[in-house]
């Protein structure tokens, strides 16, 4: 089994990588993942104790993999991301229990804020 980690979901490369680097030079465990499937498809979930996902993916958009991880018995803390996004898909995203939504390009302190926060709280949800 992998140790818990932070997944990327997100079908642009150059975000997924460059935020995968990015959070591994802070000393966390990234996986990335290029669409809602193949994060499925991987059966990270048990493992993941936070999930950065992407609103708009290529197939499964980011509300509907969010809504599948809401199905789970542990679901991990989601933040979204969207380089589309407005007040309206944020009010959405947040009302749906998401941690936040960050609107690309992504402000990389208020980012690590967010997971600061989140893997202080001890276990996801608390």
């Amino acid at each position: 089994m992998t140790p818990p980690c932070i997944a990327v979901i997100d079908d642009e490369p150059a975000v997924r990588s460059g935020l995968s680097n990015l959070l591994r030079s802070e000393g966390y465990a990234v996986e990335g993942f290029a669409s809602a499937e193949a994060f499925l498809q991987a059966r990270a979930v048990p493992a993941v104790v936070l999930a950065i996902i992407d609103v708009k993916l290529t197939g499964m958009d980011g509300f509907a993999l969010f809504a599948h991880l809401l199905r789970c018995p542990a679901p991990p803390p989601v933040i979204f991301i969207s380089g589309h996004g407005d007040e309206t898909m944020q009010n959405a995203a947040l009302a749906l229990g998401a941690v936040a939504f960050l609107r690309k390009p992504i402000n990389i302190d208020t980012l690590l804020e967010h997971i600061q926060r989140v893997l202080s709280r001890g276990k996801p949800g608390g």
